[in-house]
């Protein structure tokens, strides 16, 4: 994939979604940042192309990220994608792929760190309700450790599991591909993101029990 490729990551000023900035930044892809503040999403790119070296990101509003992507990362916590998903419903392109990212924590809304299942069976089976068919929605990334994705100048060592139609997670498993020690793998159909998701829980506990940051999996034999 050519440094030409559109991507965009929606919530890429922090977090994961600066994390994977930097690394897809760093394998020659022109990522376009989003966030609901211009000023924010340009501080965000500036900070990448500094960190990185070039200038492959660009920061701009949500919706013109949207607008602009072939591929639109959702990297958002998940009690944010209702009215992101309403905001920017027009604006992806037909055929089109979002990547949900996100993960439902009841942390995010004040309560514990535990996983509550949405009423359309998974974060990014909910995503695909609320876009409509003429966007493919793939999951991906839900348990990446965003500190081994930060530190770009080590190998990430994880695995990822890409939940969705066939042909769309292909595209989003060759992006993923271009980042470092990262091995995307095909799971399935969007309904097995209900498993990967929970994943996200299991694998904060062990980073917590073992005084670990970047808890990850890798799956053997394959």
């Amino acid at each position: 994939m050519s440094s030409r490729s559109d991507i965009g990551v929606l919530g890429g000023t922090a977090g994961l979604g600066k994390a994977l900035a930097l690394r897809l930044v760093k394998s020659g892809c022109r990522v376009s940042i989003g966030s609901r503040s211009l000023d924010r999403a340009l501080a965000a790119a500036k900070e990448v192309n500094d960190r990185v070296g070039g200038e492959l990101a660009i920061g701009d509003v949500n919706e013109n990220v949207a607008a602009s992507s072939d591929i639109v990362f959702f990297a958002i916590p998940f009690i944010g994608v209702y009215e992101l998903a309403r905001k920017i419903k027009t604006k992806i392109r037909d055929g089109g792929v979002a990547v949900s990212c996100m993960v439902p924590l009841e942390s995010d809304m004040g309560g514990s760190l535990e996983y509550f299942e949405p009423s359309g069976g998974s974060a990014a089976e909910t995503l695909q309700n609320l876009l409509g068919q003429h966007v493919k929605v793939v999951s991906a990334l839900t348990y990446m450790p965003t500190y081994a994705l930060e530190d770009i100048e080590r190998p990430v060592e994880c695995d990822v599991a890409v939940c969705g139609e066939r042909e769309p997670s292909k595209k989003v498993m060759e992006v993923l591909s271009l980042i470092e020690g990262v091995r995307p793998l095909y799971a399935g159909a969007l309904k097995y993101s209900r498993i990967t998701e929970r994943l996200t829980v299991l694998l904060i506990r062990l980073n917590k029990e073992y005084c670990s940051d970047r808890a990850g999996l890798r799956f053997t034999y394959i």
